[in-house]
């Protein structure tokens, strides 16, 4: 989804948690293109501003780049029929940054489905791990192995192994980068959009770890609120989830459908 399309969808759902009526009157960066201006800037029928600035925040650095390794080799040998062994669910998983450089994609698959091939069948039931050679590089898969219960077909499914928590490093680099934008709006409610576009890793986490330093402590004062946007739906949906993280957490995670304009949100 677009930025500017994103942006629109999230004021949909402001609007609805805070019975306001806002709606995007510019769009700056679209004008000044020296990456200096805010994303949208919003005014409702009061003539009240809100000037926001999004950025996407990953749960690890590197974490676009991986994603693409993996759903390029070992993703893409998901129930791969080749791989099913009759009687059992197993699920493969491989660590981030497992996947060599230096090689095409398809060669890494075409290498793990061959060696998957001939050893899963004989691999006792439960956790294992195996090695795959790629080249002189080698991948280690853990591999969970168990009889399927009444019911249930077999399969073969895949995942990442993810490296742990990413610390506050994404988020003060985050604000570093985004609040002067914001700052230049004096009149307007400055708001900062993190967005989450991946099930792994929670943007809360990393925040509560930022240093309360000086500079820390300056930089949220040229801002109003920081709110999340979640966007890991939308690959398989049109649901965008949303809530505050600064300067408190009080509005419970809610939800909207992009095309059918449904709203939903936990209750407390």
């Amino acid at each position: 989804m677009k930025d500017k399309d994103l942006i629109a969808g999230w004021l949909r759902l402001y609007n609805l948690l805070n019975k306001t009526n806002f709606l995007v009157i510019e769009w700056p960066d679209q004008q000044d293109r020296t990456q200096k201006a805010i994303d949208a800037l919003c005014e409702d029928d009061s003539g009240n501003r809100l000037a926001i600035e999004h950025t996407l925040i990953q749960p690890f650095v590197g974490e676009k780049e991986d994603n693409a390794r993996f759903l390029q080799t070992l993703a893409s040998l998901e129930n791969d029929p080749r791989l099913i062994v009759p009687g059992y669910t197993i699920h493969a998983s491989q660590g981030v940054g497992s996947v060599p450089s230096g090689f095409q994609w398809s060669e890494v698959s075409a290498q793990l489905l061959k060696e998957l091939a001939g050893v899963l069948p004989s691999i006792s039931e439960g956790i294992s791990k195996v090695d795959i050679s790629v080249g002189k590089s080698m991948i280690q898969l853990t591999i969970d192995k168990y009889a399927v219960q009444s019911g249930q077909q077999p399969s073969f499914s895949t995942a990442r192994i993810w490296p742990g928590e990413p610390g506050p490093a994404l988020i003060l680099k985050a604000l570093k980068a985004k609040v002067p934008k914001l700052a230049a709006y004096a009149n307007a409610i400055k708001i900062l959009l993190l967005e989450k576009d991946s099930v792994a890793g929670t943007i809360e986490s990393q925040f509560e770890q930022l240093p309360q330093t000086e500079e820390v402590k300056e930089l949220l004062r040229q801002i109003d609120a920081i709110w999340i946007v979640r966007t890991a739906g939308l690959d398989s949906g049109s649901e965008i989830f949303t809530n505050d993280v600064w300067p408190s957490q009080s509005v419970p995670i809610c939800s909207l459908d992009l095309i059918t304009g449904k709203f939903w949100q936990v209750t407390r």
